[in-house]
């Protein structure tokens, strides 16, 4: 490459770096259609010329969004907001954006999907997650089930996801394996480790799908994936699980991933045995910030595969790319492994090569919690300009060229992303979004995000807003439906509650309103507030739930003893009957005070005005008065409305907080 081809190419990547995209521009369909110029990493690991089958885990399957069709799961889960080394900051929710840019959110991970925080039940996600690993020459992802929590655990979760991969791996004419998730579900959690628990969790499951087509087989017998690094299973408890579970189901193909040693070796059901691994160097000095011991872990490795040869088992090489859990849970200089641009995969799979295994297990395929994810992404620790590179460097591996899958369905990937994923705006999508809002005097200013649908009217409502306080009359908004309960300040004692009906909004159009909740609480009491949707249950795990307001979202003290909590109801489905909302008291239950309640709808009216890029700011009308709250939402020309703001007090929401301004000085 020419130096000025290399100074182009570094400015190219700066941008990206930066998250500036050409408005009205699809950066993931430009990448789809035209592959980046030659990448050395890949380069190299074109040169590996990989033949043996490669697998890899784990596809997670937990990932739930509250948006999409029908998601199993309609709420934020697994991808929370962000938090840095343990610590909540309500500045930088999942409901909020990365200030300057109107699509990517606040995610409590390490990278970002190239779909946006997605719903995992979602089916054409599923189709674009098969195909993309098949053209990345993936000859089977194991699906990450995990048993059922708080429970015996007898039972795995979630099936009605499994069935619905299994489905579409057939239609694709692919296959996929299966991952227990039984070495992270011990006594303390529930009985899932039991060996009983474990016979009927994997009988059961056999023998309800390990014939189907969708499932991976090896010579006819489905394979069953799971850690014993614990040993959490004796050997006897081993052998007891694959006698049963055989005699119930039929054949399966083991695969155990543990320290290598005899007593397991000696089961004869054990298919394939994977050893030592590149996860190793995590657990020792310098603990995967390197120099790696790369040969004290080969000469392991190899004396691995010689024993379970010997043992007339197959051996299974697991290498990983990389792998970081700092951002969530981390100790500052332990729990990462640094791509090094890739090398370390590309290498780590050389070594696995020579060790001449029967398979190769990569991991993770879209685990963002540990960054190790091969899923395609706008950032893996960091923009490369390219979101499909690991899977192009994975293919390469294989000696393939790698064509990207095409988009899942509009409708079922997040409205934030969907403009910078297809090009265009489209109703249902995240209208403009714009930050740093404040009020000075009447004067209301605002920059506008990178990303966003083309503004054109900006709405202030004021008096349109749906208003609970304690001791309003009858007839408002939102209506108190237990009137007994209010003693004039809006407290809540004990398992006391206050129940709402909102006719104001009943059977109105499909929409997300958004909740503003002013609160004063006990130190240890915290509100819980639940709200009615088309989905009255769902479950979780073990445990049935309804729709929950999550009270760790965008808010601002106002010196007073209470803060005001801004938060989307998504999903909400007003009826005007009782329990529409419902509060309720957490923790400890101290007596505490919902000083007001609010709902904002993007349908209802307030005061317009036209707006466009250049517009930043607008001076409220007389009718507005700054001092009590007021919502402002700009909306695109599909009729979207984007982020709304709420002020209250003359303050905006959201605004940085005291965990805000600790975390800084931190």
């Amino acid at each position: 490459m020419s130096p000025v081809a290399r100074i182009l190419l570094a400015a190219c990547v700066a941008l990206a770096a930066s998250g500036a995209d050409t408005l009205g521009s699809s950066s993931a369909e430009r990448a789809r259609r035209s592959p980046p110029a030659e990448d050395p990493t890949a380069r190299e690991a074109s040169r590996l010329g990989l033949s043996v089958p490669l697998m890899c885990r784990e596809w997670h399957v937990w990932w739930s969004a509250p948006y999409g069709a029908n998601p199993a799961v309609p709420e934020w889960g697994h991808w929370k907001g962000l938090q840095r080394f343990g610590r909540f900051d309500p500045a930088t929710t999942i409901e909020e954006t990365v200030s300057g840019l109107a699509w990517r959110r606040h995610l409590n991970c390490v990278g970002y999907p190239l779909l946006g925080p997605y719903d995992s039940s979602q089916p054409d996600i599923i189709r674009w997650q098969l195909e993309t690993a098949r053209n990345a020459g993936l000859a089977c992802l194991h699906v990450h089930l995990w048993p059922s929590l708080w429970d015996d655990g007898a039972d795995f979760t979630p099936l009605p996801v499994f069935e619905e991969i299994l489905a579409t791996a057939a239609r694709l004419g692919v296959s996929v394996g299966v991952h227990d998730e039984i070495q992270f579900r011990g006594p303390e959690i529930s009985g899932a480790q039991k060996v009983e628990s474990s016979i009927r969790r994997a009988s059961t499951l056999l023998e309800r799908y390990g014939r189907h087509p969708g499932w991976y087989k090896i010579a006819g017998e489905p394979v069953y994936y799971f850690q014993n690094w614990s040993k959490w299973l004796s050997p006897e408890g081993m052998s007891r699980m694959f006698r049963e579970v055989e005699r119930a189901a039929g054949g399966v193909h083991w695969m155990v991933e543990m320290g290598v040693e005899e007593e397991y070796l000696r089961i004869p059901q054990i298919r394939t045995y994977l050893g030592a691994n590149f996860g190793w160097f995590l657990h020792t000095p310098p603990y995967g910030a390197g120099p790696h011991p790369w040969e004290q872990l080969q000469k392991t490795m190899a004396s691995d595969r010689a024993r379970v040869r010997a043992a007339g088992k197959r051996y299974g090489a697991l290498v990983f790319s990389r792998f970081n859990n700092q951002n969530d849970r981390g100790e500052p200089g332990r729990g990462r492994i640094d791509a090094e641009d890739g090398m370390f995969f590309v290498r780590s799979l050389a070594i696995a090569k020579d060790l001449q295994p029967d398979v190769i297990v990569v991991t993770q395929w879209n685990d963002y919690e540990e960054g190790a994810f091969l899923e395609p992404a706008w950032d893996f620790d960091g923009w490369n300009g390219d979101p499909y590179r690991w899977c192009r460097i994975l293919a390469a591996a294989t000696g393939r060229k790698f064509v990207p899958a095409p988009l899942p369905a509009r409708e079922q990937v997040d409205p934030f992303v969907r403009r910078r994923l297809y090009g265009d705006t489209r109703p249902g999508d995240m209208g403009p979004v714009f930050h740093g809002a404040r009020l000075e005097g009447r004067t209301l200013s605002w920059t506008w995000a990178e990303g966003s649908g083309d503004p054109v009217r900006m709405r202030i409502a004021q008096k349109e807003l749906l208003r609970w306080r304690p001791g309003d009359p009858p007839f408002g908004g939102v209506r108190l439906s237990n009137p007994s309960a209010d003693d004039g300040r809006g407290t809540i004692s004990g398992k006391g509650e206050l129940r709402f009906h909102v006719p104001g909004a009943a059977a109105g159009a499909a929409s997300t309103p958004w909740l503003a909740l002013r609160v004063s609480c006990g130190r240890e009491t915290g509100m819980r507030v639940h709200y009615r949707s088309v989905e009255e249950n769902y479950r979780v795990d073990s445990r049935w739930e309804r729709r929950t307001v999550d009270l760790r979202c965008a808010r601002i003290d106002l010196g007073d003893g209470t803060c005001v909590h801004w938060q989307p109801l998504h999903g909400a489905r007003f009826s005007g009957h009782e329990g529409d909302i419902i509060v309720r008291l957490d923790g400890r239950q101290e007596p505490s005070r919902l000083a007001e309640l609010l709902i904002w709808r993007p349908e209802a009216a307030g005061q317009e005005f036209r707006v466009d890029w250049k517009t930043t700011s607008l001076r409220l009308p007389g009718s507005v008065e700054p001092a009590e709250p007021f919502v402002a939402a700009a909306f695109d020309s599909a009729g979207n409305a984007g982020l709304p703001r709420l002020f209250y007090g003359g303050k905006g929401l959201p605004a940085p907080t005291q965990d805000s301004m600790d975390l800084l000085r931190d």
